[in-house]
């Protein structure tokens, strides 16, 4: 199955950019910050958890199958060469498709990927060695997730009182209700990026990440940016990214948290479009 091709922003003929997601959140919750990616034209191949009723796999499927399906969902689309945008899970996909195809690619930005301690990703490693994975932080976080709600006013109440969303705007937030969530039998609402594929995706966290940075060495350009405050992509981290890969424009957000590009759209925008002027593009 082929990705559906997801328009955003801008018109046809300016710069293609596509936006790669973080994990659980639908395209157009990206909207406030692709409306302000002015002189772009934004598009989305959303990951396999929005293709519709598929289930995760069970099999162990790292982070590089959806680079591949990435990849095949471009050329299926006949994408030109885009301006990767890649938020969290998205940075770290955007880059393994950059590294697999770098002639499909103009430049990369990713917006705090997790990049982690190499400690946690040895117990994430242990985990599946051992078979508990199910048992890693994240991964119960995500399963315990509340997926229904009897109305779109419910969802948007009880993501209001939420600390991971207290610095969205209201316009932010009632667009995570709107695409985030979806009529369901019996009049209910649920989430459409289930808790199983969030878990999913939160269990396969790609494990090389240290091995890979080096890799990128500035053809095409690519950019990380860090919110300050992050607790995905701590300072220690970020410094080491920044030496094994001295190619690496690394540019950090005072203040922000690892939500930013969601919570500060207008900011995180004019960050990128500078960066991307600065490389001519």
């Amino acid at each position: 199955m082929t990705p559906p091709l997801i328009e955003l922003a801008g018109e046809g003929g300016a710069p293609q950019l596509h936006l790669a997601l973080a994990n659980g959140f639908p395209p157009r919750v990206y909207l406030p910050l692709a409306r302000q990616l002015s002189g772009y034209h934004t598009v989305c191949l959303p990951p396999r958890a929005l293709w519709g009723d598929q289930a995760p796999p069970r099999a162990y499927r790292d982070w590089n199958a959806e680079a591949d399906d990435l990849l095949a969902g471009m050329a299926a689309h006949d994408l030109p060469a885009v301006i990767a945008v890649g938020h969290s899970l998205g940075g770290v996909v955007s880059m393994l498709a950059l590294l697999k195809a770098p002639a499909r690619f103009k430049a990369l930005i990713m917006l705090d990927p997790p990049i982690l301690p190499p400690s946690m990703l040895e117990m994430m490693r242990a985990a599946w060695t051992d078979g508990a994975v199910d048992q890693l932080p994240l991964v119960q976080g995500a399963r315990r997730r509340r997926q229904a709600f009897a109305s779109r006013q419910e969802a948007y109440e009880r993501f209001r009182q939420k600390p991971l969303f207290a610095d969205w705007s209201d316009e932010s937030l009632w667009l995570y209700v709107q695409h985030g969530i979806k009529r369901a039998a019996g009049g209910r609402y649920e989430l459409v990026w289930s808790a199983a594929w969030e878990a999913h995706y939160f269990s396969t966290v790609y494990l090389k990440i240290w091995e890979t940075l080096p890799r990128l060495t500035g053809s095409p350009a690519a950019l990380i940016v860090r919110g300050g405050e992050s607790d995905t992509l701590g300072a220690a981290a970020f410094k080491r990214a920044q030496s094994l890969a001295p190619a690496l424009d690394c540019i950090e957000m005072a203040g922000q948290g690892h939500l930013f590009p969601l919570a500060a759209p207008a900011a995180t925008a004019q960050l990128i479009m500078d960066w991307l002027k600065s490389k001519g593009l």
